[in-house]
């Protein structure tokens, strides 16, 4: 069973307290609100802790970030200011490692480890705090990950610090035990459940998990719950270390990076969500609906029937819940067993290390005669979770029920009370996969050393500062043009990075989010807005005066638009803009004027 208290609390006397019961007085809050994980962390790391915090982390991971580090090499930053862990993905390794090389950063190859696996496993440590590129969590380890943004992260290397705002605390309070054939994303998906009833009440803030249930809990449990439950929109998470954390570090031969973390009593948070582990059953969501697999069973959705009966095809665990533990488990559901007919079944590896404790213990043979694809992709109708699309696609439900359904010939079958041996061999982790080919060069910064660019990752050319006029091609894709956006929720970073490498000069939209108009001015684009004009491709934009306009601090415009048999005067609104933001535009991106600084 999950609980909402939509209220401050007390964590007090081993206990969750409202705030209203609890007869505190402001000054004993205020103090209650230092005593949490979270803020003793964050407090760590900032120099400020009033509504917004300036916050360095002690590393970054950075995947598919190519466009901050050629931002970097084009501004001649000399080395990492803090210590970064670049991943492999798709065709970028010599790029990547090259990088790791000029700058003194760590190179992961790809295949070897998926980010979060290898974060957890061989980077994170208690009390330590993390920015990542990508949304996941090294939270259940005493480690908070925040994810930023690409122009985030290139403040972090040129400013040293990134702002944050204060953000609301909830606690996640767990009591009671799993029973056999439920796994953490059974326990995510009731806690998103209750979250989405009651309309994303954790959204934009950080969880704290503790509480009697946490010390029954393995650490790979621990590990896929807490990475799970980003599908919340969380910011960031935390959870208390206790023994079974500091073995966790001792088998990964890093026990030195563990310490013991708890919040100290009374601790204050601003709501919290209780969670009673006996109470869990095997979930499923579906359709946008998350519901108890034994009411899929009973009243299955539409499109997923065989015969009457509940039936789901290929099923796919992806690398964030594939632990060792999980697989292991699969491999005794699924031990003398043989996938077949209409099914499939795919586990992806999480890391090689994994991968090869799975295989040394005899699980990954077991998984192979079964029929199972190991690491080898399947079309994912059932998805044991998912990076970062969250859980309105498709079929999403716990490895467990997964490896139950499959071994039933696909009709969905519950895990809970199946008849398997739970008890696993004990994980052995062994660095040697690793130790062979990651590049670690911390500290060993070869600033005079060359990128590896290619066809597909180039250098940034130099951009020329804004003229005094301007005529641009709407829509165009090359020269200077000015790019037409529809959907501005959906045009990002590296939308404007790459528009204006071709020529991009200005960026039509009827609206710009703060976060938008604040990316396209970073880099020398003007965010023009228009009212009820529609614009079309091909059509010729002449803005004139434009650079004495910007200098003048004027917010609007006068332009004139050319197309097929037209041709008309319009008012476009560039809004208002700061110094700062002037002096940016006018040299032609934010980009030159660091380069030049």
């Amino acid at each position: 069973m999950v609980r909402l208290i939509r209220q401050g609390v007390y964590y007090m006397d081993g206990k969750l307290v409202k705030e209203s019961e609890a007869f505190m007085t402001s000054d004993k809050r205020e103090s209650a609100e230092k005593n949490t994980v979270t803020y003793r962390i964050l407090s760590a790391h900032t120099k400020e802790m009033g509504q917004s915090a300036a916050l360095k982390p002690d590393a970054v991971l950075l995947s598919c970030e190519t466009d901050v580090l050629r931002t970097l090499d084009f501004v001649g930053m000399k080395e990492f200011s803090v210590p970064t862990y670049l991943f492999e993905t798709f065709f970028d390794g010599d790029f990547l490692r090259s990088a790791a090389q000029k700058w003194g950063g760590v190179y992961v190859p790809d295949n070897l480890a998926e980010s979060g696996a290898f974060a957890c496993g061989q980077v994170a440590r208690s009390g330590q705090l993390l920015f990542a590129s990508e949304k996941f969590s090294c939270g259940a380890l005493g480690a908070m990950t925040l994810r930023m943004e690409e122009g985030d992260l290139l403040r972090l290397y040129t400013k040293g610090t990134v702002d944050l705002s204060r953000r609301g605390l909830l606690a996640v309070y767990l009591k009671g035990k799993l029973r056999k054939g439920v796994g953490p994303t059974d326990v995510a998906l009731s806690v998103l459940q209750a979250l989405k009833k009651a309309g994303n009440f954790a959204e934009g803030k950080y969880l704290e998990v503790f509480g009697a249930g946490v010390g029954g809990l393995s650490m790979d449990c621990r590990t896929a719950l807490d990475r799970a439950l980003k599908h919340a929109g969380i910011l960031s998470s935390v959870w208390i270390c206790d023994d079974r954390t500091r073995e966790y570090f001792e088998t990964h031969l890093r026990g030195e990076d563990f310490k013991p973390l708890a919040p100290v009593q009374p601790a204050y948070y601003d709501g919290a969500v209780t969670v009673d582990l006996s109470d869990i059953e095997p979930m499923i969501a579906v359709g946008g609906k998350i519901l108890t697999v034994k009411d899929m069973i009973e009243h299955p959705a539409e499109g997923y029937t065989k015969d009457g009966r509940a039936f789901l095809g290929a099923a796919t665990v992806d690398p964030p819940y594939a632990t060792y533990e999980t697989v292991a488990e699969m491999a005794e559901i699924l031990r003398d067993k043989q996938i077949g007919g209409e099914t499939a079944c795919c586990v992806l590896q999480s890391s090689k290390p994994v991968t090869l404790a799975l295989a040394e213990n005899g699980y990954l043979g077991v998984l192979l005669r079964a029929g199972v694809d190991y690491n080898e992709v399947v079309f994912a109708q059932i998805d044991a979770g998912d990076a970062d699309d969250g859980w309105d696609h498709g079929l999403c439900l716990d490895a467990r029920t997964i490896a139950a359904t499959v071994a039933n010939g696909g009709y969905l079958t519950s895990a809970l009370g199946l008849d398997y041996p739970k008890r696993i061999k004990k994980y052995k982790f062994d660095p040697a996969p690793c130790q062979s080919r990651v590049l670690d060069a911390l500290g060993r910064a070869q600033s005079g050393a060359p990128l590896a660019y290619d066809d597909e990752i180039r250098p940034l050319p130099t951009f020329p500062p804004l003229p005094e006029d301007l005529e641009l091609s709407v829509g165009g894709e090359e020269g200077d043009f000015a790019v037409l956006i529809d959907n501005p929720e959906e045009y990002g970073w590296s939308q404007a990075v790459g528009d204006r490498v071709r020529g991009a000069k200005a960026a039509l939209s009827r609206n710009f989010p703060e976060k938008l108009r604040t990316h396209l001015i970073d880099w020398g684009i003007l965010p023009l807005t228009y009212g009820k004009f529609e614009f079309r491709e091909g059509d010729v934009l002449t803005l004139e005066k434009i650079a004495s306009t910007v200098r003048e601090g004027e917010e609007r415009i006068l332009g004139t638009v050319a197309g097929k048999r037209r041709s008309k005067d319009l008012v476009l609104e560039l809004g208002p803009l700061s110094a700062k933001e002037r002096n940016i535009l006018l040299a032609g991106g934010k980009n030159n004027l660091m380069r030049k600084a």
